[in-house]
């Protein structure tokens, strides 16, 4: 099944603050649990963080599974975020938001189901490629889950 979801934070917009450098976009996906009240945690999380200026997110979006499809429907987002933090900074803080929300460190297997997932999606206009880390996110363009949050988040986006 598809659908999107329209909720108090998804979408959410504010204006841009000159004093954060870097903006980097946020792909966040899951399947167990709450995702609802986890994605709305994670958009208050940063909302708090003086780091951090939310700048807009995206409606969420239920998908089918890929992959290892015999699982529930994945709910996926975007959020743009700015921030003066560098690359290094905000790569570690990924995995350490998706401890926080209970993401055990290992999973049992190649896309198994999750409670939270983060991709960095974009940070500025960077490309790189590294092992560990490729910018843009190889994949975005190729995933539904990804396509059409970030379409509809910069459709209901005005600066």
């Amino acid at each position: 099944m598809r659908a999107l979801f329209f909720t108090p934070h998804f979408p959410k917009h504010h204006s841009i603050k000159k004093i954060h450098q870097n903006i980097f976009c946020l792909g966040i996906g899951g399947n167990m649990g709450d995702c609802f009240r986890t994605f709305k945690n994670l958009v208050l999380w940063f909302e708090k963080n003086p780091r951090f200026m939310l700048i807009s997110t995206s409606p969420i979006y239920q998908n089918p599974a890929f992959g290892f499809e015999k699982q529930p429907d994945f709910y996926n987002a975007t959020l743009l975020i700015a921030t003066k933090e560098s690359l290094n900074f905000v790569f570690h803080l990924i995995f350490y938001l998706e401890r926080k929300f209970k993401r055990p460190r290992k999973r049992p297997f190649k896309n198994s189901p999750r409670t939270l997932d983060i991709d960095l999606l974009f940070f500025n206009d960077k490309k790189i490629k590294y092992p560990h880390l490729k910018l843009p996110h190889p994949y975005w363009n190729q995933r539904e889950s990804v396509i059409i949050p970030l379409l509809l988040q910069n459709l209901n986006y005005k600066e």
